[in-house]
C-alpha cells in the first residue's frame, strides 16, 4: 500500500515540474530513480519494497511483455521502408556483434565468472531504450532516417534480446545442477516455441477481428483501446498458462497484430502506451531503490565494463554494420552513441537476480545496474546538447530523401 502511495506522490510531483526539469535535461528515469532511492533505498527507507519476493516475477514479466507488445505494434513495413537499410544493418549485423563483443569484454575482465552469466549480461545490456535519449530522437535537426532507424532498432532489439537473455539464464541456472544443461535448455526452447505459436495465433486472430469490426463501424475507439491492451495481456497470460514464455509471446503478438492490420490507427493503441508508461515508471522507482545496494560490489572492472558497453562495445559493431553505406562520420558516431541501456535491461536484471544465487546474482546485478545507471545519466543529459549542436556541422536534410521529404 505505502509503495503505491509513494509512487503516486512522486508522479504527481513530477508532472508539476516536468517542463522545468526538461530544460535541464532531467528525464523521467533520472527523476524516478532518485525518488526510489530517497524514499525506498538506504538502511532506513520511508517506503518498504520487497524486491526479493517471487511474487514480483509475474508483474515484471507482464510489464516487459506489454512493452514488447507495444514495440511490436509500432513496426510497420512503411516505417521500415522510410528508414531504408539502416534498421536492418543495426539489427542483423550490429546487434549480434554487440552481444559477442560484450561477451568477449566481460570474459576478459571477469575470467573466473560463468560464461553463461557473462553472456546473459552481454545480451541484457545490448537491448536499447531510445526513450532515454528522447530529446535527440525527436529533434528534427537530426536527419529523419537516423532518428527513425534508432526508433525502429529500439523497438525491435529488446525483442531479440529477450529470448537470448532467457536462454543464457537457463544455462546459468543449469550449470549448478548435476543433470547438466541439456534438460533446462531444451525446456527453454519449448517455452519459446509455445510463445511463437500462441503469440501468432492471438495476434492474428484478434488483429483480424478488430480490423474487421472497425471497417464496418461496429466498434468504438474507446473499446478498441481497451481491446488492444487486452490482446497483449491475453498473449502473455495464455502462454504463461501453457508453460511457455509470455515475454516473447507479447512481442510476437504485437508483430502479428501489425502484420494483419497495417493501417491500424495510432489512437487505438493509446491505452497500451499509457499503461506501459505507468508500469515503466514503477519499474524505474523500484530500480532506484536497489541501485546503491547493487553497487556495493563496485570496482574498477565493473566501471570499465559499463564504460566499454556504452562506447566501444556498441560503437564498433554499429560502425562495422554501416561499412559501405557512405554515411557521414558524425552520423555513424551518433548512431553508435544512441544505443541507451534502459528499461528492458532493468527488467532483465530483476528477473535474473531473483533466480540466480551467490556470486552469479551479485555479478549480474552490479554489471547491469552500473551500465544502466551510467546510460541513464550520460544519454539523458547529452541528448539535448547533441541535438542543439547538430546544426553546427555539415548540413544534410532532416527529412527522408525524395519527394516524401517533410519540411
Amino acid at each position: 500500500m505505502y509503495e503505491l502511495i509513494g509512487l503516486s506522490v512522486v508522479l504527481i510531483a513530477w508532472a508539476a515540474v516536468s517542463g522545468r526539469a526538461a530544460q535541464f535535461s532531467i528525464t523521467v528515469p533520472i527523476a524516478l530513480m532518485l525518488a526510489g532511492h530517497l524514499l525506498a533505498g538506504g538502511s532506513a527507507p520511508l517506503v518498504s519494497l520487497d524486491t526479493s519476493s517471487t511474487a514480483l516475477q509475474h508483474p515484471l514479466q507482464a510489464t516487459l511483455a506489454l512493452i514488447l507488445f507495444a514495440d511490436g505494434t509500432g513496426i510497420t513495413l512503411g516505417r521500415l521502408r522510410r528508414a531504408g537499410h539502416l534498421p536492418l544493418r543495426l539489427l542483423l549485423v550490429a546487434f549480434p556483434l554487440t552481444v559477442l563483443l560484450g561477451y568477449a569484454v566481460g570474459a576478459l575482465l571477469f575470467p573466473a565468472a560463468s560464461g553463461w552469466v557473462i553472456a546473459l549480461v552481454a545480451a541484457a545490456v545490448a537491448a536499447t531504450d531510445a526513450s532515454l535519449a528522447e530529446a535527440a530522437v525527436h529533434d528534427e535537426r537530426i536527419p529523419h532516417d537516423v532518428r527513425l532507424a534508432v526508433k525502429v532498432e529500439s523497438g525491435c532489439n529488446d525483442g531479440l534480446a529477450a529470448p537470448l537473455v532467457l536462454f543464457f539464464l537457463s544455462g546459468a541456472l543449469a550449470a549448478g545442477h548435476d543433470e547438466g544443461t541439456a534438460p533446462l535448455l531444451s525446456h527453454t526452447l519449448r517455452e519459446l516455441a509455445i510463445a511463437l505459436v500462441v503469440g501468432v495465433a492471438v495476434g492474428v486472430g484478434a488483429g483480424h477481428l478488430l480490423r474487421w469490426a472497425r471497417k464496418r463501424a461496429w466498434s468504438t475507439v474507446t473499446a478498441e483501446r481497451l481491446a488492444y491492451l487486452a490482446v497483449g495481456v491475453l498473449a502473455f497470460e495464455a502462454v504463461h498458462a501453457l508453460h511457455g514464455n509470455g515475454i516473447v509471446a507479447g512481442f510476437v503478438a504485437g508483430l502479428a497484430v501489425r502484420a494483419v492490420d497495417r493501417d491500424l490507427p495510432a489512437v487505438r493503441l493509446q491505452t497500451v502506451h499509457d499503461v506501459v508508461t505507468l508500469l515503466s515508471a514503477g519499474v524505474w522507482f523500484v530500480f532506484g531503490s536497489l541501485v546503491w545496494r547493487s553497487l556495493s560490489a563496485l570496482d574498477w572492472r565493473v566501471v570499465g565494463y559499463a564504460l566499454l558497453s556504452l562506447t566501444v562495445v556498441r560503437m564498433l559493431p554499429v560502425a562495422a554494420s554501416l561499412v559501405g553505406s557512405h554515411r557521414p562520420r558524425r552520423e555513424v558516431l551518433l548512431l553508435g552513441w544512441l544505443g541507451p541501456c534502459g528499461l528492458p535491461s532493468v527488467i532483465f536484471t530483476l528477473l535474473a537476480v531473483e533466480q540466480l544465487r551467490g556470486p552469479a546474482a551479485t555479478l549480474t546485478a552490479v554489471l547491469i545496474t552500473a551500465t544502466v545507471l551510467l546510460s541513464v545519466l550520460a544519454h539523458g543529459l547529452s541528448a539535448a546538447p547533441i541535438a542543439q549542436r547538430w546544426e553546427l556541422g555539415p548540413v544534410r536534410s532532416a527529412g527522408p530523401p525524395g519527394p516524401a521529404a517533410r519540411p
